[in-house]
């Protein structure tokens, strides 16, 4: 009996003719469907697949590509060619004529016109003092935290979608995944060692971080004198005693959001500045790529794995992506405060 495309009447046509509820899910169907539309068949048969390959490009086969792609706009071209019985230099071409676009996954949050000239005139002050040598490029400390967890991560990099316009994209991911917070730092000197927050971020945990762990530490590698500090705007990191704790060690040379209101002079970070930060566009992005090659199933083994990643990053790749903080911040001022495309640090 026909099912007229319907997931529904597919998984209950299943289970009545095999006895059993373990139906193929929605993808494999819609790939089976697009199979048998474009060969005739359900089965790997190679002979047909090779046929099917060396046939010429028709406005059929253009028809299942675009259908195969709107159901699943995630699928890698590859995949798609074994799938449907396509050679790959034949599928590339038919996605150029259907103008289907790579398009890689951003999370942004949402800027206002007030937030976009905020960013834009903290670019602008920023690029001056880098270019008067108020502020050395490779003497600026940026700390932040970001939580692990390990049902994994979504790799914006290597995550895209196959469409002819931005989409928005669902991932699924758990409700209440195990998870704990991680606090890095980072300048052209290396990585300051991750610390791990069970719970959540408060002002006591930053201000014991700071008090006895990372400045004594910097202040033992005389890595204070000439150096700035800068952090997000979160709002544990903007108590009156976390910016009393960073004016005593780093006076006037503090990026970050509220600091001139409390003390003389620092610089006044914008909200919603991720782009700017190497934690949020290099750091966590490249240590949850490397914790997620070895898929760790307990939190001890993702603990290991976090400060292994760690110990790979060595001090000439963290001054590569200080230099390319000059970039970004031109960047903002050309994009008039609005969110970018990533680029390489």
């Amino acid at each position: 009996a026909r099912c007229d495309e319907n997931v529904k009447a597919v998984q209950r046509a299943w289970q009545k003719k095999f006895h059993n509820k373990n139906w193929p899910n929605k993808r494999t169907m819609a790939r089976l469907y697009a199979k048998f539309k474009h060969t005739g068949l359900v089965e790997d048969d190679k002979k047909a697949m090779a046929t099917a390959t060396a046939t010429v490009v028709t406005d059929g086969a253009k028809q299942v590509v675009d259908e195969f792609f709107a159901a699943d706009p995630t699928r890698s071209v590859r995949r798609a060619a074994e799938m449907l019985g396509i050679k790959y230099t034949s599928l590339q071409r038919i996605m150029k004529e259907l103008e289907l676009s790579p398009y890689k996954i951003q999370v942004t949050q949402p800027l206002n016109e007030d937030h976009t000239q905020r960013l834009s005139e903290f670019a602008q002050l920023m690029l001056e003092k880098l270019q008067t040598g108020e502020i050395d490029v490779k003497k600026i400390w940026f700390s932040d935290e970001a939580y692990f967890t390990l049902d994994g991560h979504l790799n914006k990099q290597n995550y895209r979608y196959w469409g002819r316009e931005r989409l928005e994209i669902t991932v699924v991911r758990s409700l209440h995944p195990k998870k704990f917070l991680v606090r890095c730092a980072i300048s052209s000197h290396g990585v300051f060692d991750p610390i791990f927050i069970d719970g959540t971020l408060s002002a006591a945990n930053y201000r014991k971080f700071l008090d006895e762990e990372f400045i004594p530490f910097l202040h033992g590698h005389d890595l204070v004198q000439g150096h700035w500090f800068m952090q997000d705007g979160t709002r544990p990191h903007r108590t009156a005693d976390v910016f009393e704790v960073l004016n005593e060690h780093f006076s006037d040379r503090i990026i970050g959001l509220d600091y001139p209101s409390h003390f003389q002079g620092g610089i006044e970070s914008p909200p919603y500045s991720p782009d700017l930060n190497p934690c949020d566009y290099y750091l966590w992005g490249y240590l949850k790529s490397k914790v997620w090659q070895i898929s760790p199933t307990k939190l001890p083994e993702l603990k290991t794995a976090i400060t292994t990643a760690v110990d790979t990053i060595d001090s000439e790749a963290c001054s590569r992506v200080m230099v390319g903080l000059k970039n970004r911040l031109t960047t903002v001022l050309v994009k008039d405060g609005g969110h970018f495309e990533p680029l390489y640090h």
